[in-house]
């Protein structure tokens, strides 16, 4: 309550996290940079952002930026996509269709998490304070567990595809 300490537990909770840090950060990564591909050839998806992609304006950066110490790339595992010409009715069914992937209000699991901006992190602000931002109504945000990239892509399929 008064500053950023662990208790007890807490602490003990955080280091035996650490143990299996670098295993499931390769694992987020990996999956993220497949999946966010995937996104990006499907045609219901309009846009991807993930710094993973070629085709990313920031990507040259993060190339040089996010290397992991073994050399692989480590450009984490959050990505956002915009379903295509979707709005919030649109993008609710996509959220209730997913069954693997869960709806939550954080991200950052070793589950696959989905998360709507609109009615979530950005829900205080105004339409036109999110269009400035760049959050439109399609803009859907996923943090990429460490399940199989398949079985995540194949939940995304479904999910899109359904309508």
């Amino acid at each position: 309550m008064l500053g950023a300490n662990f208790s007890p537990f807490e602490a003990w909770l955080a280091l035996r996290g650490l143990k299996t840090l670098p295993l499931r950060m390769r694992q987020h990564c990996a999956s993220a940079l497949q999946v966010a591909a995937w996104l990006g050839a499907h045609p219901r998806v309009a846009q991807v952002n993930y710094p993973g992609l070629p085709g990313h304006p920031q990507h040259a950066v993060a190339a040089q930026l996010l290397q992991a110490p073994d050399g692989q790339s480590a450009y984490g595992g959050m990505v956002s996509f915009v379903i295509r010409d979707a709005g919030q009715a649109q993008v609710r069914r996509f959220l209730e269709r997913a069954r693997l992937l869960l709806t939550g209000t954080s991200l950052g699991d070793v589950y696959s998490l989905l998360l709507y901006p609109v009615m979530a992190s950005h829900r205080a602000l105004t339409p036109a304070q999110r269009a400035q931002v760049g959050i439109g109504e399609g803009l859907v945000r996923l943090s990429v567990g460490i399940e199989e990239p398949a079985d995540i892509i194949a939940d995304l399929a479904q999910a899109l595809e359904a309508d």
